[in-house]
């Protein structure tokens, strides 16, 4: 149970992970990790939902996403341009990570859903972020989605450009 415990802490430091291209444009308190991979997991589910799966099946594609970006715990979250210099074994880390588990879970039919909600997520904070940087919209453009459900969610998306939710 020790190594669980663990895991449990790893994960709350994604709380404390900035996520650092949204830091590059000068947004102040950025997200975190744990708030994007948060938003991301309800995408996917609505995602797999409204796409006409099972609810088990979209349980299945918000708890893949929920598991995404957990190895940013030990790799951090390399923006574009870290990218381009450094390199980390994402998937080493993962194992690693899930070493105390029996199993290592299979999302591989869920993961269009996780894909497309990624990408939507990234662009809905850019909306969100756009009157702090005039730079963060260009996140929230030319965003390539797999799913019919993700273009169309998108594209009002860019319609409305506006995050105020309770007008």
């Amino acid at each position: 149970m020790d190594d669980v415990v663990k895991f449990i802490h790893e994960v709350g430091s994604l709380k404390l992970t900035p996520r650092s291209g949204w830091l590059k444009l000068g947004i102040r308190l950025p997200e975190s990790v744990a708030d994007h991979s948060f938003r991301t997991a309800i995408i996917a589910f609505v995602l797999a939902i409204e796409s006409g799966e099972s609810f088990e099946k979209a349980c299945k594609a918000a708890t893949a996403a929920l598991f995404h970006d957990l190895h940013e715990a030990r790799t951090m979250d390399l923006h574009k341009i870290a990218q381009r210099y450094v390199s980390c074994d994402e998937e080493r880390a993962k194992r690693d990570q899930l070493s105390w588990m029996e199993f290592q879970p299979d999302f591989s039919d869920v993961e269009v859903y996780v894909r497309d909600a990624d990408r939507l997520e990234l662009a809905f904070q850019a909306v969100e972020y756009r009157e702090q940087s005039k730079y963060a919209i260009k996140f929230a453009e030319k965003v390539e989605l797999e799913t019919e459900v993700a273009r169309k969610m998108y594209e009002a998306l860019m319609e409305r450009k506006d995050p105020v939710w309770w007008r």
